[in-house]
């Protein structure tokens, strides 16, 4: 355990940058998703959402993804079922999801990148004239570069 003199104790969760190739970057001290990742799944789920392409939505996660979104217990129909779990369930969610909301757009408005994570701000834009609103979506990235964990976040007014 790090005393106080010798600053934090520091946890890598996968290989160093120096050793194979990783999805995240080590740069002047600072470890953090690279820009090739994020770009990468940038473009997977603008594209994806965009083009209603369930294909390229799902692409980029892990077998074992971990999903959670504020209208995963609508979609359930049960308040306290709020993730949905594996590629397979995950594929299913999406494919409803695009066949709920067809014509629904969306607008990629920043990237932050974090040690393992990128969080991706956007505007949702209904065919049907509602306001838009806005999200934020939490991927976390596995050693691999596959997001084994997606978290979506919407405005408090969006699930009303």
């Amino acid at each position: 355990m790090a005393t106080a003199d010798e600053g934090p104790a520091l946890v890598r969760s996968g290989p160093r940058p120096d050793e194979t190739e990783d999805p995240m970057t080590f740069l002047d001290g600072v470890t953090r998703v690279d820009d090739g990742t994020a770009e990468r799944l940038r473009r997977h789920w603008d594209e994806g959402w965009n083009g209603e392409d369930v294909e390229t939505i799902m692409a980029p996660f892990a077998d074992d993804i971990v999903f959670s979104s504020p209208f995963v217990s609508k979609f359930a129909g049960d308040a306290s079922v709020t993730t949905v779990e594996g590629h397979e369930s995950l594929r299913a969610y999406v494919d409803a999801a695009l066949r709920r909301s067809p014509g629904i757009r969306y607008t990629v408005d920043g990237t932050h990148l974090g040690s393992d994570t990128l969080v991706l701000l956007y505007t949702v834009r209904f065919p049907d004239g509602r306001p838009d609103t806005h999200g934020a979506d939490l991927m976390r990235i596995d050693a691999d570069g596959l997001v084994a964990e997606w978290r979506c976040h919407y405005e408090a007014s969006a699930a009303e």
